[in-house]
């Protein structure tokens, strides 16, 4: 169902008028062979769900090295760590970037220590409350109580205020490929680009440093 939409043409390089209503994970590997003809690229036509999280990360070993989600679902994300941690892959997480407009702000951290992001709060509060993660330290602690051990999952996130907006003008319609796929809130691409770029550095910069970062419960 994850089709290509007019709204995804402001930052998805897939995006184009031609290509509304094509999947995007077939226009990626057109345009990724296109780059280079020998790149080998498997594609899955499956959302990530919390039932299958596990035994896709399965399926994708041992080839697999890391893995970086970008999923917008608190429940699907928190699903595709926990797959994550129990089989030692190393995973950097993406945070929301609806509502930004500044790309300066954007970092990668800890999840510990994610602050702004509403979806990566709920996120990993569940893995406390559901999962037995350790306590975090929130903003404002009293930073000379006992440290708090790092969870070892990599996340990228603005700390900047995200916009909010009058609910009254966030109508959105439900037509397939003119659909408003952003929300009321809307997306940059200089915001969702910085997202991606700073999450695949750190991709490569476990491979090219030979030192993967494993979460760790």
């Amino acid at each position: 169902l994850d089709d290509i939409c007019i709204s995804n043409t402001n930052r998805q390089l897939h995006a184009l008028t031609s290509t509304v209503g094509r999947m995007k994970i077939d226009e990626m590997k057109r345009r990724l062979t296109d780059i280079n003809p020998r790149v080998n690229i498997t594609l899955i036509h499956d959302f990530v769900a919390v039932e299958t999280a596990d035994a896709l990360i399965t399926s994708l070993k041992p080839e697999l090295t890391a893995c970086i989600d970008a999923i917008d679902g608190m429940d699907e994300k928190t699903a595709l760590i926990l797959a994550c941690a129990d089989q030692s892959v190393p995973i950097i997480t993406c945070g929301g970037a609806a509502g930004r407009v500044d790309p300066t702000q954007i970092i990668m951290d800890d999840l510990t220590k994610v602050q702004e992001d509403r979806l990566l709060f709920r996120c990993r509060k569940s893995l406390r409350q559901n999962y037995g993660y350790p306590k975090v330290q929130m903003p404002g602690q009293n930073k000379k109580k006992k440290r708090v051990r790092k969870w070892k999952i990599p996340a990228v996130f603005s700390t900047e205020v995200q916009q909010k907006v009058d609910n009254t003008e966030a109508q959105m319609s439900t037509s397939s490929s003119f659909r408003t796929c952003d929300g009321s809130l809307g997306t940059a691409v200089f915001v969702t680009g910085t997202f991606g770029f700073v999450a695949a550095t750190k991709v490569i910069e476990m491979i090219a440093m030979d030192n993967l970062i494993v979460p760790k419960k």
